[in-house]
């Protein structure tokens, strides 16, 4: 072991015959190993694309489930549409029955007779 005056550590040996096996292995050609990270990279590639499609999916179906709901007539009043009159059907007993409408004061309220 050999220590310097201007080192706090201490410069080590290297193990028997270590220099020798060191110098083997970087003589050697290095093993090609792209087989493997090619396919990894394959994998992940394709595994985002499917992720990207899941996400694009769902959210077209998102977006087509908020129209269709934003379509529909109950919300008129709230998002500031005119509201269209819904047909009034009224059941007695199971039997369809007749109604006629009565005049109101307020053009907002709809009052009805049952016949």
């Amino acid at each position: 072991m050999q220590t310097g005056p201007e080192s706090p550590f201490e410069q080590l040996e290297p193990p028997p015959g270590g220099v020798e096996r060191m110098r083997a292995r970087f003589a050697e050609p290095s093993r090609a190993r792209h087989g493997v990270g090619l396919a990894a990279s394959g994998v992940a590639a394709l595994a985002a694309l499917v992720a990207v499609l899941a996400v694009l999916s769902t959210e077209m179906r998102s977006r087509t489930a908020a129209d269709t709901m934003l379509a529909a007539p109950e919300l008129d009043r709230l998002l500031g549409r005119k509201s269209q009159p819904i047909p009034l059907s009224v059941e007695r007993d199971g039997q369809v029955v007749q109604t006629e409408e009565l005049p109101s004061s307020d053009p907002r309220i709809r009052i009805y007779r049952v016949l």
